[in-house]
Order: C-alpha cells, then sequence, then structure tokens
C-alpha cells in the first residue's frame, strides 16, 4: 500500500515535533507492505500532487497543527477532504481539536484512524463526525525513552519555555535555575535531565509531557491551546495550572510538597499507550 505523509514536523528545531516524527516513521516502517510515496513538510503550502494522486492512504501527522481554524489547519482539513473524495484511506493521528469554524460538519466521519492526545480534543472532533482513540502524544514512545543522555544542570531547578501565543508571556522570567527548553537537547536528553531535577518550570505542552514521563514535579502554564489543562484533566490529579504570575510561587511551593503525586503521574504515563505499527496495520486492512 502506497501511503502520503501531511504535516511532518521532522524539519522543526523542537525536540518534541522530532520525538513524535520518529515515532510516527518507525510505526509506518513496521508495517508490511507500506510504503511512503510522498512526504508534506510543516511549512509547505501545498502537496506534491502527483504523488498524493499516487497514494492509496492519507496519513496526517495532527500534532501543532489542527487547532483554531488556522490557514493550516483549514489547509490539512481540505486536503483530508479530498482524499476522502478520491477513495482513499485517510488516518489523522496525534491530534489536537478546538475552536473551528469547520466548513463541513462531518470533516472528520469515516477516516480509518483518527486519534487525539486528550479528553477536550475527544469530545471536539466527535462533533464534527469523528470516533476518536486517546492515546498519549507519540513523543512519549517508549521505544526510544531509555536512551536518553542527562544534560548537566548546575541547578536543582530547571527552566522551560513558552509559546509566544500563550496565556503567559515569559512566565517564569527572574526565576533562578537552568534552562531547559524543547531546543536543549533531544526529547529524551530531556526526560534524562529532568529525572534528576527538584523542579521543572514549563509552559510547553511536551514540556509537561517530559516532566510527566520524568516523574518530575512541574509548574505549568497554558500554552496556546487547551492541550496541557486537557491533558492534567485526563490523569485526574491536582495539578495546578498557573493562569496569572501569581499563582506560579505558590505552585513551585505545592509540588514540591507533593513529589508522590508526580511519581503517580509516570505511573500513569507508563500505563498508557502511544500510536503503534498494529494501530497503523489494522486502519489501513
Amino acid at each position: 500500500m502506497k501511503l502520503f505523509l501531511a504535516n511532518s514536523t521532522e524539519s522543526a528545531r523542537h525536540a518534541g515535533c522530532k520525538a513524535v516524527m520518529r515515532s510516527l516513521g518507525t510505526a509506518i516502517a513496521q508495517v508490511p507492505g507500506l510504503v511512503i510515496v510522498g512526504i508534506h513538510d510543516h511549512k509547505e503550502k501545498a502537496v506534491d500532487e502527483d504523488a498524493f494522486q499516487e497514494a492509496d492512504a492519507l496519513l496526517v501527522n495532527g500534532e501543532g497543527t489542527i487547532h483554531h481554524s488556522g490557514n493550516r489547519a483549514r489547509f490539512l482539513l481540505d486536503l483530508i477532504q479530498s482524499a476522502k473524495r478520491s477513495g482513499k484511506r485517510v488516518l489523522l493521528v496525534n491530534a489536537l481539536f478546538q475552536q473551528y469554524d469547520c466548513p463541513k460538519d462531518d470533516i472528520l466521519a469515516d477516516l480509518a484512524l483518527l486519534t487525539v492526545r486528550e479528553p477536550r480534543s475527544a469530545a471536539f472532533a466527535r462533533r464534527y463526525g469523528g470516533e476518536p482513540r486517546l492515546l498519549l502524544d507519540s513523543a512519549a514512545d517508549p521505544l526510544f525513552l531509555a536512551q536518553g543522555q542527562a544534560i548537566p544542570l548546575a541547578h536543582g531547578r530547571a527552566i522551560g519555555g513558552f509559546h509566544q501565543n500563550g496565556v503567559l508571556s515569559d512566565p517564569f522570567a527572574g526565576i533562578e535555575g537552568d534552562r531547559l527548553t524543547m531546543r536543549s537537547g533531544s526529547f529524551e536528553d530531556i526526560v534524562a535531565t529532568l529525572r534528576g531535577a527538584e523542579l521543572y518550570l514549563t509552559a510547553q505542552h511536551h514540556g509537561v509531557y517530559a516532566a510527566a514521563l520524568a516523574g518530575c514535579p512541574f509548574v505549568a502554564s497554558p500554552s496556546n491551546s487547551h492541550k496541557i489543562e486537557s491533558f492534567v484533566e485526563w490523569t485526574g490529579l491536582p495539578i495546578p495550572i498557573c493562569m496569572t504570575r501569581e499563582e506560579i510561587v505558590p505552585a513551585m511551593a505545592f509540588a514540591t510538597r507533593n513529589r508522590s503525586m508526580y511519581a503517580e503521574l509516570a505511573e500513569f504515563m507508563a500505563s498508557q499507550s502511544v500510536l503503534t505499527s498494529s494501530m497503523l496495520a489494522e486502519a489501513l486492512g
């Protein structure tokens, strides 16, 4: 079977995005007879039409793109609609859904596979005909996490990054700690580093994921969507999300006092699954 892969984030300078694509690429490679005939990079505004038409199936990486009716979201939704009209199997994975002005009420119906990373996206996807499966973000693939090498820290506290369109701009400015963002190393290196950290402050989705996998206490502020808040809701743990700067210092004290809660979170992560080759094979028939 011939596959067209859309919204590849392999070229992104972001450890989480690269980890997602490594996991997806490995899963695809493990499906017997499945061959990628075309790849669309997340920065491109068009696809290779010949490769797209040649493909029997379309797999869209939903990471980082399919929300808030942005231009890239609409482009990928239109691509999905085109693939459905052409009779291709369509798989949309690792997706986030939020606040659409959607061109079709059933845009997510009849997909061969639809996976989302948190419950709010699952509920929203159902509004547009989807039948979502709830999985961890593919960056959490256990196949690769043991390969990480810890980055030396001079301070027990690590300070992560933030999204320019997040709730708070530079929310941890002035707080002492070592910088550790999604550009500091590979995703598995960041997880390995956080296993030895006392506290992590982050306003990035993959930063929260790295801390959760490491069992490291963390303080979080929302990114550019509901993905952090909804992920925490999914775990059922009362981990605070800081909506104002005034909440950050109390949240730091809470995280430090409740280290066992973050160990529980690591156990939750270990109990869940990422997208696997067997899921892809089943969806592709």
